[in-house]
Protein backbone atom coordinates (compact mmCIF):
# COMPACT_ATOMS: atom_id res chain seq x y z
CA UNK A 1 0.00 0.00 0.00
CA UNK A 2 1.79 3.06 -1.13
CA UNK A 3 2.46 6.24 1.50
CA UNK A 4 -0.61 8.81 0.43
CA UNK A 5 0.78 11.58 2.69
CA UNK A 6 4.09 11.57 1.41
CA UNK A 7 2.55 11.71 -2.34
CA UNK A 8 0.30 14.26 -1.37
CA UNK A 9 3.11 16.79 0.82
CA UNK A 10 4.76 16.40 -2.43
CA UNK A 11 2.17 17.28 -4.60
CA UNK A 12 1.46 20.14 -2.52
CA UNK A 13 4.82 21.61 -2.48
CA UNK A 14 5.17 21.43 -6.09
CA UNK A 15 2.03 23.46 -6.59
CA UNK A 16 2.98 25.92 -4.17
CA UNK A 17 6.31 26.16 -5.66
CA UNK A 18 4.35 26.73 -8.99
CA UNK A 19 2.34 30.02 -7.38
CA UNK A 20 5.11 31.05 -5.78
CA UNK A 21 7.07 31.28 -8.73
CA UNK A 22 3.88 32.65 -10.58
CA UNK A 23 3.72 35.47 -7.99
CA UNK A 24 7.51 36.83 -7.05
CA UNK A 25 8.44 36.77 -11.00
CA UNK A 26 6.49 40.19 -11.83
CA UNK A 27 7.70 41.58 -8.50
CA UNK A 28 11.28 40.21 -9.40
CA UNK A 29 11.50 41.72 -12.53
CA UNK A 30 10.18 45.31 -11.29
CA UNK A 31 12.59 44.98 -8.67
CA UNK A 32 15.42 44.62 -11.49
CA UNK A 33 14.03 47.31 -13.46
CA UNK A 34 13.90 49.53 -10.84
CA UNK A 35 17.40 48.84 -9.65
CA UNK A 36 18.90 49.86 -13.32
CA UNK A 37 17.00 52.85 -12.94
CA UNK A 38 18.49 54.03 -9.19
CA UNK A 39 21.75 53.22 -10.38
CA UNK A 40 21.26 55.53 -13.97
CA UNK A 41 19.82 58.33 -11.58
CA UNK A 42 23.12 57.86 -9.28
CA UNK A 43 25.62 58.02 -12.19
CA UNK A 44 23.40 61.30 -13.69
CA UNK A 45 23.67 62.75 -10.26
CA UNK A 46 27.05 62.40 -9.80
CA UNK A 47 27.65 64.24 -13.53
CA UNK A 48 25.52 66.87 -12.56
CA UNK A 49 27.40 67.26 -9.10
CA UNK A 50 30.49 67.50 -11.11
CA UNK A 51 28.94 70.36 -13.54
CA UNK A 52 27.63 72.17 -10.41
CA UNK A 53 30.87 72.08 -8.72
CA UNK A 54 32.49 72.80 -11.78
CA UNK A 55 30.28 75.82 -12.87
CA UNK A 56 31.26 77.21 -8.84
CA UNK A 57 34.40 77.03 -9.55
CA UNK A 58 34.19 78.85 -12.85
CA UNK A 59 32.10 81.40 -11.17
CA UNK A 60 34.16 81.64 -8.05
CA UNK A 61 31.94 80.49 -6.02
CA UNK A 62 32.54 79.14 -2.51
CA UNK A 63 30.88 77.41 -0.22
CA UNK A 64 29.22 79.89 2.56
CA UNK A 65 30.48 77.50 5.26
CA UNK A 66 33.62 75.08 4.25
CA UNK A 67 33.16 71.30 6.22
CA UNK A 68 36.48 70.76 4.73
CA UNK A 69 38.02 73.10 7.66
CA UNK A 70 36.71 70.38 10.44
CA UNK A 71 38.61 67.24 11.35
CA UNK A 72 36.86 63.82 11.12
CA UNK A 73 38.13 63.26 14.50
CA UNK A 74 35.91 66.62 16.07
CA UNK A 75 32.65 65.48 13.86
CA UNK A 76 32.53 62.43 15.91
CA UNK A 77 33.41 63.59 18.96
CA UNK A 78 30.64 66.21 18.87
CA UNK A 79 27.52 65.29 19.76
CA UNK A 80 24.99 66.89 17.86
CA UNK A 81 21.44 66.31 19.37
CA UNK A 82 17.80 68.23 18.68
CA UNK A 83 18.97 70.25 21.62
CA UNK A 84 22.15 71.32 20.60
CA UNK A 85 20.24 72.00 16.92
CA UNK A 86 17.57 74.05 18.32
CA UNK A 87 20.12 76.18 21.07
CA UNK A 88 22.50 77.09 18.27
CA UNK A 89 19.36 78.22 15.99
CA UNK A 90 17.58 80.41 18.60
CA UNK A 91 21.93 81.77 20.18
CA UNK A 92 22.22 83.17 16.44
CA UNK A 93 18.85 84.29 16.21
CA UNK A 94 18.13 82.43 12.75
CA UNK A 95 14.79 80.76 11.20
CA UNK A 96 15.01 77.29 10.32
CA UNK A 97 15.02 78.81 6.37
CA UNK A 98 18.07 81.06 7.34
CA UNK A 99 20.00 78.24 8.64
CA UNK A 100 19.04 76.06 6.06
CA UNK A 101 19.92 78.22 3.55
CA UNK A 102 23.63 78.81 5.50
CA UNK A 103 24.00 75.28 6.00
CA UNK A 104 23.18 75.01 2.04
CA UNK A 105 20.05 72.15 2.80
CA UNK A 106 16.47 72.00 2.73
CA UNK A 107 14.95 73.51 5.55
CA UNK A 108 12.55 70.49 6.13
CA UNK A 109 15.85 69.20 7.71
CA UNK A 110 16.35 71.23 10.63
CA UNK A 111 12.53 70.20 11.47
CA UNK A 112 13.14 66.75 11.12
CA UNK A 113 16.79 67.24 13.16
CA UNK A 114 14.85 68.69 15.76
CA UNK A 115 12.26 66.97 16.62
CA UNK A 116 14.69 64.13 16.29
CA UNK A 117 13.22 62.16 13.19
CA UNK A 118 16.80 63.09 11.58
CA UNK A 119 20.40 63.04 11.61
CA UNK A 120 22.55 65.36 10.06
CA UNK A 121 24.97 63.81 7.96
CA UNK A 122 29.02 64.60 8.52
CA UNK A 123 29.18 67.44 6.42
CA UNK A 124 26.30 68.87 7.64
CA UNK A 125 27.59 67.87 11.23
CA UNK A 126 31.43 69.71 10.40
CA UNK A 127 28.83 72.71 9.07
CA UNK A 128 26.88 72.94 12.37
CA UNK A 129 30.14 72.83 14.43
CA UNK A 130 31.51 75.94 12.65
CA UNK A 131 28.24 77.36 12.67
CA UNK A 132 28.69 77.44 16.31
CA UNK A 133 31.61 79.14 16.58
CA UNK A 134 30.30 81.96 15.09
CA UNK A 135 28.91 85.15 16.11
CA UNK A 136 25.39 87.32 15.26
CA UNK A 137 27.53 89.74 13.05
CA UNK A 138 29.03 86.64 10.63
CA UNK A 139 26.14 85.16 10.02
CA UNK A 140 24.19 88.09 9.30
CA UNK A 141 27.30 88.45 6.65
CA UNK A 142 26.62 85.17 5.25
CA UNK A 143 23.02 85.46 5.00
CA UNK A 144 23.45 89.03 3.10
CA UNK A 145 26.22 86.61 1.12
CA UNK A 146 23.64 83.69 0.05
CA UNK A 147 20.81 86.41 -0.53
CA UNK A 148 23.15 88.12 -3.25
CA UNK A 149 23.85 84.68 -4.75
CA UNK A 150 19.93 83.49 -4.63
CA UNK A 151 19.76 86.97 -6.56
CA UNK A 152 22.00 86.40 -9.10
CA UNK A 153 20.59 82.80 -9.87
CA UNK A 154 17.10 84.44 -10.06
Amino acid sequence: MPNYTSVLNEEIARIAKKEVKTAVDPILARAIDLKKKVSALTKQTAELTAKLDDLEQLLGIEPLIDPSAVSEEEIKKSRITPKYIANIRKKLGLSKNEMAAILEINPNSIYLWESGRATPRNETKAKLIQLREMGKKEVKALLEEFEDFSEIID
